[in-house]
């Protein structure tokens, strides 16, 4: 196993997640662990045509990355005794989608999740987002509770 990706998105179950991912580095100093915060589209919140007009894009993409920022703070903070460096990546959309895209795409060797995190009503309503990536990602999926 070389390459490990953590979705996290700031709750305690998404750092159980990467902590274990942490735990697995100890096992093999050579893993590369990349964080992965994932904020909506325009696109994706709104498919109606014309909607994303109301929506500015940009806007959207300046509130993801500020929040992404403090989730990759509590990352650093959470890292910085072990002296690990973790990779820290941004994706847009479907929450389980862009991660097993970006999994696939990275040529990752395993994802980790945390079995739930600040989701939102939808995976209330048809399913928590760990179990959709658990179906469509090409490469093995670790549920962290």
């Amino acid at each position: 196993m070389k390459r490990v990706l953590v979705a996290v998105d700031g709750s305690d179950n998404s750092l159980r997640a990467l902590n274990f991912a942490l735990d697995l580095r100890k096992l093999c100093a050579k893993v590369i662990i990349t964080a992965l915060y994932v904020g909506p589209s325009c696109y994706d919140l709104f498919p109606e045509p014309g909607m994303c007009a109301w929506i500015q894009q940009k806007e959207l993409d300046k509130e993801i990355e500020a929040r992404a920022e403090k989730v990759f703070e509590k990352i650093d903070e959470a890292t910085s005794k072990q002296k690990f460096i973790i990779d820290k990546a941004i994706a847009r959309g479907d929450v389980a989608v862009a991660i097993s895209k970006f999994a696939s795409e990275g040529g990752y060797d395993l994802v980790v999740v945390g079995s739930r995190g600040y989701g939102n009503i939808k995976s209330i309503l048809l399913g928590s987002v760990s179990h959709k990536i658990l179906q469509i990602c090409p490469c093995p999926v670790a549920v962290i509770k």
